[in-house]
């Protein structure tokens, strides 16, 4: 047995600095060019998700894809669906035709990912409005209003965008949907300003008499709503609900729904509706329960069971609405045995790669236990970027070099009976990289020399990714070169672990993502 070691996640690693060289007249000339712009001309080209999901015309809509969580974390390309995508997919070709993109259109989307401002920017100095304080307006409302008036009222809710920082422009957008879809719904071209609550404009009142309803027939529409308070239906649900066309006890669209808007209206309802429909981060699952995220991310680290994937897929990643519901019964004690979902969003051609850490934070010095399950079998390399941007391989290592791992099995690194241990030395933040083959038991550009070094070390992450095809040449062409030395002098074929597995699959088959891990200040 070897002695216990201690690995610290950061490794000193010496990177030697390249002259800088002119750029060519014409790259120059594409450098200028805003970075938004260079973005959307690759993600044009080469991003078929971008386009189905965010088209906006003949045009790709840029804001509303940053907006996406499950194709763009902002500041974390390395966790962006879109960018690991692109990675995976540069320097593709079809016979003499390159049709991925270059690693220079791969960088320039990176940058602009890691550019955008972060998802909760927009909290800064701005309170949280819990469910009780919700529920208090509108009971304080009730009271001040009168019976009469009160039986007239329904509520709709903003407030889970306010708690997840929503800008105001994004919440003027929202009520402005609100009142477009409450016109289409009294059958009217005109749209009324609506009454809110509180100074935030995140509770609005909706006069039945005003959109030509009974009492009955909103209660029909909003009978399956998941409540934002006692009696405030989320704004973005309902539009979904509506434009999802409800049905009646017959099974036909109820005529008291089946509403029509013109182009523009469309385009806003559509747009507000989407808030509803699409994944879930974090930060927009936190909002929904009135908590901050880092008190969400606690509550999720203790769940376990059945929820135990969805509720640690939330904490680094995103979920699906469906599975955000699901888990959200799960936290409430509502949940029916066999009801959670997995919330994953790959398709055939991936596998769904699920990385989460023993702890939602640490402090120096603790001690770090990395889980992983894959959706197919695969070769997994797990790679730490420490603050500086230095990329080290923790996982395959000289001490469990085999990286063939099962599916629907939860992996350790370090194993149970590791001789080696990981800690992070400082605090900050450090992200894990994650990516699972079929084909081959390495990541393009890494190659492992355990003879030299115990865990391979990457230097300068970003520089890696840009050499990544060239390094990867050079490796290759050792290989062969090795493989001749060894044919000659009647020696067998070199033993490299686990052979690749897929060799059925019709296409390389990899899985990709990332997670960001929190190491507060202080002392254990």
């Amino acid at each position: 047995m070897l002695a216990s070691a201690a690995l610290s996640l950061v490794a000193a690693v010496a990177i030697r600095a390249e002259p800088a060289t002119a750029p060519p007249a014409a790259v120059a000339a594409e450098q200028s060019r805003p970075l938004p712009e260079r973005a959307r001309a690759v993600l044009e080209a080469h991003c078929t998700a971008c386009r189905e999901a965010h088209a906006n015309g003949s045009a790709l809509d840029l804001d509303a894809l940053a907006d996406d969580p499950r194709l763009v974390e902002p500041k974390r390309p390395d966790a962006s669906r879109i960018y690991q995508r692109l990675l995976a997919s540069q320097g593709v070709r079809e016979g003499d035709a390159a049709t991925g993109p270059t690693p220079e259109e791969v960088e320039t989307v990176r940058d602009w990912i890691e550019s955008l401002p972060a998802r909760n920017a927009g909290c800064a100095g701005r309170h949280l409005i819990a469910p009780a304080d919700a529920d208090a307006r509108v009971a304080t409302w009730v009271r001040k209003t009168g019976a009469s008036s009160a039986a007239d009222t329904r509520f709709l809710s903003l407030v889970h965008l306010w708690n997840a920082c929503a800008a105001p422009e994004r919440l003027k957008e929202a009520r402005d949907a609100v009142a477009i879809l409450l016109a289409a719904l009294a059958r009217r071209r005109d749209t009324q300003e609506i009454e809110t609550l509180g100074e935030e404009g995140a509770i609005l009142t909706v006069r039945l008499s005003a959109v030509a309803l009974l009492p009955a027939e909103w209660e029909r529409l909003t009978a399956s709503a998941p409540t934002a308070g006692v009696s405030a239906v989320p704004a973005d649900w309902l539009a979904a609900h509506v434009l999802a066309r409800p049905k009646d006890a017959s099974g036909n669209i109820d005529p008291a729904f089946d509403v029509a808007f013109d182009a523009a209206g469309q385009r806003a309802v559509e747009r507000f509706a989407g808030a509803w429909t699409r994944d879930v981060d974090l930060v927009r699952a936190a909002a929904e329960r009135g908590v901050t995220p880092r008190v969400l991310a606690g509550i999720l680290a203790a769940v376990g069971g059945e929820f135990l994937h969805p509720a640690r897929r939330l904490i680094h990643g995103t979920l699906t609405r469906e599975a955000w519901q699901s888990l959200t019964r799960a936290l409430d004690g509502e949940a029916k045995p066999g009801s959670a979902l997995s919330g994953a969003t790959v398709s055939n051609t991936e596998i769904d790669v699920l990385v989460w850490t023993d702890k939602p934070f640490y402090r120096p010095r603790d001690l770090v236990t990395i889980n992983v399950a894959v959706s197919k079998a695969c070769h997994l390399t797990l790679i730490d970027v420490d603050r500086e941007g230095k990329a080290i391989v923790l996982f395959p290592n000289e001490l469990e070099p085999d990286n063939l791992i099962a599916p629907s099995v939860a992996v350790r690194v370090p194993g149970r009976d590791a001789d080696y241990q990981f800690r992070f030395d400082r605090s900050g933040e450090e992200q894990i990289v994650a990516i699972c083959q079929r084909a081959s038991r390495r990541p393009d550009g890494i190659a492992y020399d355990y003879e030299r070094q115990r865990f391979a070390i990457l230097g300068d992450w970003r520089t890696f990714l840009r050499k990544m095809p060239e390094r990867e040449k050079e490796i290759r062409a050792r290989e062969v070169a090795e493989a001749a030395r060894r044919k000659r002098r009647g020696r067998p074929p070199a033993a490299n672990g686990s052979p690749a597995v897929g060799a059925e699959d019709s296409v390389p088959i990899e899985g990709r993502t990332a997670i960001t891990v929190t190491i507060d200040r202080g002392t254990p």
